[in-house]
């Protein structure tokens, strides 16, 4: 042990950082992921395939529909009732979401019609519907 510490201890670089280096070189450990997460990850990766001589990247979720697709139309029982199930699960979610803007309820009718007014308001005050500020130049 080196002695800058006047005999006493320990000295006072010793329990300092190397410089250029963290205390913690591996970092904060990583979430264990839940199997849900693994399995979305896991769909969620692209891969290179062929297509008609074609290259194209495509999620493995996408080729996955598509085989399901392609083995239903060419007959194969199983893939027929599991492609009309999720064609199905799929279609009722799309009819569950709100298609389009919500109608207002009557209070936030009448909130809108009083901020408007304002607006109208305001842009009526301003000489030649420009900022009261701005300078011609």
């Amino acid at each position: 042990m080196t002695s800058d510490n006047n005999g006493e201890g320990r000295d006072k670089a010793s329990g300092r950082f190397e410089p250029g280096q963290s205390g913690n070189r591996r970092g904060r450990p990583k979430k264990p992921k839940t199997v849900g997460a693994a399995i979305t990850g896991a769909y969620a990766e692209k891969v290179r395939i062929s297509d008609g001589g074609k290259r194209r990247r495509l999620t493995k979720l996408e080729l996955t529909a598509m085989q399901v697709a392609n083995k239903s139309a060419s007959g194969d029982t199983p893939s027929i009732k599991l492609g009309l199930d999720l064609a199905q699960k799929a279609e009722e979610r799309q009819s569950r979401s709100p298609a389009g803007p919500t109608k207002l309820s009557e209070t936030d009718s009448q909130i809108a019609e009083r901020l408007m007014a304002r607006l109208r308001q305001i842009l009526k005050e301003e000489p030649n519907g420009h900022d009261s500020d701005s300078t011609d130049a």
